[in-house]
């Protein structure tokens, strides 16, 4: 397969002993993608979870984001890898205004072994464009009633409700520029000057299995 990434940041936590990489993907990669969504079972990847509350949205979102993956003109697409382990995609939209999160998903890399901060890691890539570009404003609706604290971590990375009724988080321009130069300190983020493509079967191992 010849199908093209590009790896635009890293990021190594403190206590990770590997990088996480972040690679931009096109929409030629959908058949990779879903060959790797495929492969994630989270009912075999977290066994002692099954029981969480809707524990079964996990593996929905993970399924929707091979789905959508090159759904729309204005949409990135962006893989989290950790030793050639895909653990975690995302998928946004933008403009020159604004720009959303659509998906964003993790998952564990074997049994019980989440990779730490590849949500983050993800999310911090998204803030790093979104500021670069000087968007106005950023937004998503999280996953109330999912398996984990979705808002929490939005609100860890400056995400909030505008009032009390509202189902969408957001952030504004001011506040993803603070957000993204905490979360650069604290991920040790980098990005690449020039992120130069590559043949995605040499970023991700394309016999991942769980």
């Amino acid at each position: 397969m010849n199908f093209k990434a590009r790896r635009i940041a890293f990021t190594k936590p403190a206590g990770l002993d590997t990088a996480i990489e972040i690679y931009s993907l096109e929409s030629k990669d959908r058949p990779v993608v879903k060959q790797i969504i495929e492969a994630v079972n989270m009912e075999k990847l977290l066994p002692a979870r099954t029981e969480y509350k809707n524990f079964s949205i996990w593996q929905k979102i993970i399924n929707a984001a091979a789905a959508f993956l090159g759904e729309g003109k204005k949409q990135s697409a962006f893989l989290a890898v950790q030793n050639k382990k895909p653990c975690g995609i995302m998928l946004t939209n933008s403009n020159r205004k604004e720009g959303t999160v659509g998906i964003i998903a993790t998952w564990p890399v074997k049994k019980d072994t989440k990779v730490q901060k590849a949500g983050s890691s993800l999310f911090t890539a998204f803030l790093d464009i979104a500021q670069r570009k000087r968007l106005r404003k950023i937004s998503l609706e999280p996953v109330i009633n999912g398996p984990t604290d979705a808002v929490g971590f939005y609100q860890s990375h400056g995400m909030h409700f505008p009032d009390s009724r509202a189902s969408v988080m957001t952030s504004a321009k001011q506040s993803i520029k603070d957000t993204f130069e905490i979360k650069k300190k604290e991920l040790n983020y980098v990005t690449e000057k020039n992120p130069v493509k590559t043949s995605i079967k040499n970023v991700v191992d394309l016999n991942f299995t769980v």
